[in-house]
């Protein structure tokens, strides 16, 4: 090895501990730029497959009486459809329990079945469950399933006992929990399973499932969305024309119907008047009589059959709203990448501006080392090859290191958090050499650039100047020596304090801004976890009063509404309960291209709303009182629309019909959009006298087990039709927010380690500069803990303004990410705490700590008759 590779070993060895806080903060910074640059593309990456492998639909169409054949050769035509499959699906409970599951018919071309485990059912008695549900069931078990009323005899199945005989995936239930809405059971599906065709008594598809021949391009894109979200638009319009065809062709064929039996039972009735002397003689007249309270009833229920032909309607959807699942995790890839546009620049930021002050001191350092050199024959470019290798190698160890941790575990833990909820396979994680090499690139400039530019400089000099020192700069007074009143207070050790941090305006201000930046980050790290909790908090505990929601069928006949009010009555654990109108309506706020579902609630009794739900304007935090004038809207909804009071805001219904709302009022809302009206206002927006269809309950127990409880005993009634529970988003918040844990703790450990790094660089920048001063103090009779401070009151000071200015910092940062990190049908509360300010304070102030510990035993250690050594 020549001399000149034995020197730069040398100055490896030596700055060792520059070379590793080097490395580290080139790392940091490449692995949560990579991480949470490539982790959105690679959940999009790996749910697209998973799409594709399944071969998930883009829409579907749906309808509560089947597909007849004209209806199948309709769908068929309609504008765009490539590819259509109809199959059968029916809801069912599962026996002893008030579990929900659905059971569809098995699939061979578009939304397939994937097996797990086992096989797909053949036979009219197997089936195949949720690949979920494989620790509750073998292969070869049976499971049962009855009615709502617990009856063996299930409407549409051909059977109540299947035979299990595998296990499936299907892209249609990627949810954990809440895989959709029913009137069994609890009124929510909890699994799902798949049936051959013969396991059904039934022929009539109620599913239709279609592609479309334009819509192009990978699932999430922005393209292929708008693209699907249009199509369906459109059909929309088609299929609301050809329903209303079909329910006026079938309300002709029952009227007709009907028409028909009221002949037949005024004949009866004249036949009965006319005969009624003999009918008495015979003793047949109270048969005769209860022969027509019978043909009544029958000609009453097929006046209600007509009322309810105008709640059947073809309902078609895109994937993105059939599917929550679908939805969630392109949400969920979305928000990283909002992460990856703040994070990683902060982090890149700080990294690159300490990096690049310690490659310039190393190369200033150097100055007389390369005068040496140059007086002894060495050319410009091996006086240079330190700071090339050197810069090189801390460039290429840190942003390897980055990358790999970037590319294969950051994105792994994220994924793992936000598909907590979901059933997807594990995530693809493909190299992605542009961020690499980017990350390299930064990495190579703010190491290489200023260190071989400085070298270059100072080359330009002839040798016999390089070997001198740098005459200092002129003395100047600092503002405070301009205040006497302040200035002639400050003992000497403060003086001097003040004197050397202007002295170093340059490290003053890197020391201040890496602190400032390493604070921010773990103010928003903190901070998170506390706002998501907040989400259950403020909204279950603040907001949301009501427990279910009992959604009935008005057009029942009047004694299942009887039998369903006397249900209600009888209910011990109700607390309190009124009348309300609900309905689930969509809106598509612009620049959103997912339609967002809203709770739409008329109460009747405006007055006793306040029991059930507190509406507080987003702004003033006063209570929202009822108008005329329009509706009340979520907070959130307001913000994905930037819509506010006073806009008109369009939406549909589950006809399909567009209705114009003005709205009065915005409400906090933590999760869920809601829409809150008044009867009055609701007439006038709707054109229609209200028809209230559902019971609003308060419990007295609020437990999920109760209300689960509850939701059953009321979906077993004839009239009802669903029991919407408050809490349906708890649990799925939950999973999401242990899953975040991870997230928290990678961003609060990583911040942890840049701030202790640009702690440690910058302090040991400071003593390797001053290590003649500090000898001299040494040598004036200083003690070792008066000469640590002598550096370290400085740090200090530094440390505690970089902390105050990164609480201000921290505190935009958070808000910025908690505005938009969370989905579109929930709020963060963008409350910072005490803890989340005092926690991230000591963080700080122990890694200070440390590093004067570390930096102590480097100042103790000068060497003072090297340090004091004339390089003259």
């Amino acid at each position: 090895m020549n001399k000149l590779n034995k020197t730069i070993l040398r100055e490896f060895k030596s700055s060792f501990p520059r070379f590793i806080s080097i490395t580290i903060l080139l790392a940091l910074g490449a692995f949560i730029l990579i991480g949470l640059k490539v982790t959105g593309d690679d959940m999009r990456l790996t749910g697209d497959q998973y799409f594709k492998d399944h071969h998930m639909a883009h829409a579907q169409v749906t309808s509560p009486i089947g597909f007849s054949k004209d209806d199948k050769q309709h769908i068929n035509n309609m504008d765009h459809v490539a590819k259509t499959e109809y199959s059968i699906s029916k809801d069912a409970r599962i026996a002893n329990s008030n579990k929900a599951i659905r059971l569809n018919e098995n699939t061979s071309k578009l939304s397939t079945y994937k097996v797990k485990k086992g096989r797909l059912p053949k036979a009219s008695n197997e089936i195949a469950l949720n690949a979920q549900d494989t620790s509750k069931y073998k292969i070869g078990q049976t499971i049962d399933f009855t009615n709502n009323k617990g009856k063996k005899d299930i409407s549409g199945l051909k059977h109540h006992q299947y035979k299990v005989v595998g296990f499936v995936t299907s892209s249609d239930y990627m949810q954990k929990q809440n895989l959709g809405v029913t009137n069994v059971g609890k009124g929510q599906i909890d699994t799902f399973g798949v049936l051959a065709k013969s396991g059904f008594n039934t022929s009539k598809p109620n599913v239709a499932k279609l592609t479309y021949n334009n819509a192009h391009g990978n699932s999430y894109s922005d393209r292929f969305e708008k693209q699907i979200n249009s199509n369906a638009s459109n059909n929309a319009d088609d299929l609301e024309k050809w329903s209303d065809k079909q329910r006026s062709d079938m309300k002709d064929d029952k009227q007709a119907e009907l028409n028909k039996a009221k002949k037949e039972l005024d004949k009866q009735k004249d036949s009965v008047n006319e005969n009624k002397t003999m009918l008495q003689q015979t003793g047949k007249l109270k048969d005769a009589q209860q022969d027509i309270a019978k043909s009544e009833t029958q000609l009453k229920n097929k006046e209600n059959d007509i009322k309810k032909l105008d709640d059947i309607n073809y309902e078609i959807q895109p994937r993105s709203d059939y599917n929550q699942g679908y939805s969630q995790f392109g949400e969920s890839a979305k928000r990283i990448d909002i992460l990856s546009n703040t994070f990683p620049i902060i982090f890149f930021a700080v990294a690159i501006l300490v990096t690049f002050i310690t490659m310039s001191r190393m190369a200033e350092e150097k100055r007389m080392n390369m005068g040496v050199m140059r007086a002894l024959g060495y050319t410009k470019f091996d006086a240079m090859k330190l700071f090339l290798i050197y810069g090189t190698s801390a460039a290429v160890i840190g942003t390897s290191l980055g990358s790999f941790f970037g590319t294969w575990y950051l994105p792994e833990k994220i994924y793992q958090a936000y598909a907590a909820n979901l059933i997807v396979p594990e995530i693809q994680t493909p190299t992605h050499w542009l961020w690499i090499g980017i990350s390299l690139l930064v990495a190579l400039l703010c190491t290489v650039v200023p260190s071989v530019y400085i070298a270059w400089k100072a080359l330009k000099e002839q040798p016999k100047y390089l070997l001198l020192p740098k005459p200092p700069k002129a003395g100047s007074k600092i503002l405070l020596e301009r205040l006497p009143f302040i200035w002639n207070k400050l003992s000497f050790n403060h003086k001097v304090t003040a004197r050397n941090l202007f002295r170093y305006k340059g490290r003053m201000f890197m020391t201040i801004l890496g602190v400032f930046g390493c604070t921010a980050l773990l103010i928003t790290g903190f901070g998170m976890r506390d706002s998501l909790n907040g989400i259950i908090h403020n909204q279950y505990q603040n907001i949301i009063h009501y427990d279910i929601i009992s959604v009935y069928n008005t057009h029942a006949s009047q004694q299942d509404k009887d039998k369903y009010n006397d249900k209600i009555n009888d209910l011990d654990s109700v607390k309190q309960k009124d009348d309300v109108y609900y309905q689930s309506v969509t809106t598509k706020p612009k620049n959103v291209i997912d339609n967002q579902q809203i709770s739409m609630i008329v109460p009747k009794n405006s007055d006793n709303f306040k029991d059930y739900m507190t509406l507080r304007d987003a702004d003033s935090d006063k209570k929202i009182k009822l108008s005329n004038n329009g509706v009340v809207i979520s907070e959130k909804l307001a913000k994905l629309g930037h819509y506010k009071k006073g806009d008109t805001l369009t939406i549909k219904d589950d006809t399909n019909a567009k209705h114009k709302v003005k709205i009065d009022g915005i409400a906090q809302m933590y999760a869920g959009h809601y829409m809150v009206m008044n009867k009055q206002y609701y007439e006038k927006a709707f054109d229609k006298d209200i028809d209230y269809n559902a019971k609003i309950l308060n419990l007295k127990d609020r437990s999920a087990s109760n209300i689960n409880k509850v939701s059953s005993e009321l979906n077993e009634q004839d009239a009802s039709q669903t029991a919407v529970q408050s809490n349906q988003a708890k649990t799925a918040i939950n999973t999401i927010l242990d899953g975040l844990d991870n997230i928290v703790l990678i961003i609060v450990v990583a911040s942890s380690a840049l701030s202790f790094v640009v702690l440690f660089t910058l302090t040991n920048i400071n003593v390797s500069e001053r290590t003649r001063e500090l000898a001299t103090l040494r040598v004036l009779g200083f003690y070792k803990k008066e000469t640590v401070m002598y550096i370290y009151r400085e740090t200090i000071l530094l440390t505690i303004i970089g902390i105050l200015t990164g609480f201000i910092g921290g505190t935009y940062l958070h808000h910025f990410i908690m505005d938009t990190l969370p989905p579109n049908n929930a709020m963060a509360d963008l409350t910072l705490y005490w803890t989340n300010f005092t926690f991230s304070t000591l963080l700080t102030l122990v890694f200070a700590f440390i590093v004067m510990l570390i930096m102590a035993r480097k100042i103790s250690r000068i060497d003072m008759l090297n340090a004091l050594n004339s390089a003259d």
